[in-house]
């Protein structure tokens, strides 16, 4: 008997696992259309980091996610684990598998599930479908890459909507996403009801080519006898076109409509070795702010350009998004003849007439006042002449000429080392210009940037002053992509990815879920935006330390 237990001892010593692997189910594996289900994930790892979902959003929206440590008291000793409650919702109907999560260094199993079509479920409350429903439609289908497209969700109800109605926002990895007006409401007559609509419009900026889906919407509220109701509108797929064109520096701007301008006139006239500041406005239909190109090369035999400031703004209309981009330029002319200002010309492809158009400035013409180093000379010379009231004409006349032909001696030396200089000036700008063209470009991109980040910073800064957590969520993505300058960061899972900050990840488990639950609380965004400003200030303490030049160049730039 002895024997027999010391066996099965160590067989399940040897055939068990060193460690628990991650523990996963559901609270139903077989649901309706539409329905939700809950995923809970269970690990004994402490301290791990935000699990991966991104293999999630293919097939199921992610509602709300919320951790919990759970700790157990079991023969003297305490047990902890940490717990995963994921609120999924199915697309589509159909048999389904929930793939394998990533936590820490485990991993979760496979699960399957089955989703019946939504006209198979007997319980659904047809009155409801007839008092409210959820329509959703875009003006296009078929767009450019980096094309607009307008997206109205509108909810039709004939009883006002509850307090509690949460309506999700369109979502895609494959594209920018940006709510257009503030929701409103307006009525119209359906087979003679009278339906109040509640609409919400979001423009949206396709970033690959080929076929891009944008996720469902799901709308869910109480009705006045108190039973809940959730529409859920089916996924959109969106054409998208390559460039139409290809312009010698690579520009591609799908636009309705594009107009630049500045304040300078085609002849402006300065005194010599005084600055002139210029500002010039683009104004674009169709294009957001970040997308819109530097206008002003800086690099100028004949002056000096520097770039002050940039300022980036958006619109936002029931037509769409109207961008603006003004920058603000010192220019210091060091020829006193006179410089010359290149013509500004962007191309950019309007989109109603399907035709290359080009927005420009023509060149500028600076004109230098001042008595050029001759005619000072000149005077100079003139004024050292002898006066002698008492001498003949004859000996005047004699001592003019000795004076003019010295003069003249003079000035053409003179003329000869002003020559000498100017080649070599001329020669040296010749070797110096391509790098130094690079060099200041490059510090030009990262002051531009920098003052984009400021920009977008400080819209994040308002929508967490406001505690506004759908506002908050948009304007926190567009931060990350300047800030990690990244195009393809859309999503929470890939900024704590980036920031590594285990405050930041709480942070953000505690925005979405109150973006996707219907807990009545305001949500705080105090300590978001505090968290936010922490990694901006140790960002910019790293690079300070590390680049003066930067940091000498930015300041006067601001």
């Amino acid at each position: 008997m002895l024997n027999r237990f010391s066996t099965l001892l160590l067989i399940f010593l040897f055939t068990s696992p060193l460690y628990a692997a991650v523990t996963a189910k559901v609270d139903q594996s077989t649901l309706y259309q539409g329905e939700k289900l809950t995923l809970t994930l269970e690990t004994d790892q402490l301290d791990v980091t935000r699990p991966d979902l991104r293999m999630l959003q293919h097939e199921y929206l992610i509602l709300g996610t919320k951790k919990v440590t759970v700790s157990s008291h079991s023969t003297n000793k305490v047990v902890t684990k940490t717990r995963w409650v994921l609120l999924l919702r199915p697309i589509g109907d159909g048999e389904k598998i929930i793939p394998s999560i990533q936590i820490g260094t485990e991993s979760s199993p496979e699960l399957a599930i089955s989703i019946l079509p939504a006209d198979q479920n007997t319980a659904a409350g047809e009155g409801s479908l007839r008092s409210i429903f959820l329509k959703v439609n875009v003006d296009k289908d078929e767009a450019y890459i980096n094309g607009q497209i307008i997206l109205r969700a509108q909810v039709f109800h004939l009883s006002p909507l509850p307090n509690d109605f949460n309506l999700t926002q369109p979502e895609s990895d494959d594209a920018l996403i940006k709510p257009l007006e503030e929701q409103k409401e307006y009525s119209t007559i359906i087979r003679g009801q009278n339906f109040t609509v509640t609409e919400n419009s979001y423009t949206i900026f396709p970033l690959k080519e080929g076929t891009i889906e944008i996720s469902s919407l799901f709308f869910s509220g109480s009705l006045n006898n108190g039973s809940l109701v959730e529409l859920n509108s089916a996924p959109l797929l969106i054409s998208v076109l390559p460039k139409a064109i290809t312009t010698a520096n690579k520009l591609w701007l799908p636009a309705s409509s594009i107009h630049i301008e500045d304040n300078l006139s085609e002849y402006t006239e300065s005194e010599s070795g005084k600055s002139i500041t210029r500002f010039i406005t683009m104004e674009a239909e169709g294009v957001p702010a970040s997308n819109l190109p530097s206008l002003s090369p800086l690099n100028h035999k004949d002056a000096d350009i520097k770039l002050l400031n940039v300022v980036l703004e958006e619109q936002m209309t029931e037509q769409g998004i109207i961008s603006q981009r003004v920058e603000e330029l010192l220019i210091t002319p060091h020829n006193d003849q006179g410089t010359t200002i290149p013509a500004i010309e962007i191309p950019w492809w309007n989109t109603q007439t399907e035709k290359l158009e080009i927005s420009k400035i023509s060149e500028r013409t600076i004109k230098t006042s001042m008595l050029t180093y001759t005619e000072t000379q000149s005077s100079k010379q003139a004024s050292l002449v002898p006066q002698h009231n008492s001498v003949t004409s004859q000996s005047n006349s004699s001592n003019l000429l000795i004076w003019l032909l010295t003069a003249i001696s003079l000035l053409t030396t003179l003329g000869c080392i002003y020559s000498f200089n100017q080649l070599r000036r001329l020669q040296q700008n010749a070797v110096e210009s391509e790098t130094e063209l690079q060099h200041e470009q490059d510090l030009r991109d990262q002051v531009a940037s920098d003052i984009a980040e400021k920009n977008t910073f400080q819209a994040l800064s308002m929508a967490c002053n406001q505690n506004n957590p759908e506002i908050a969520q948009l304007r926190l993505i567009e931060w990350g992509q300047i800030f990690w300058n990244d195009a393809e960061l859309h999503s929470f899972e890939h900024i704590c990815e980036y920031a590594n900050n285990h405050t930041l990840n709480f942070l953000i488990l505690d925005l979405e879920q109150h973006l996707y639950s219907n807990d009545n609380e305001v949500w705080q965004g105090d300590l978001l935006l505090e968290a936010i400003d922490k990694i901006r200030n140790r960002r910019q303490r790293t690079q300070f330390d590390s680049n003066t030049e930067y940091e000498e160049y930015a300041l006067h730039t601001n």
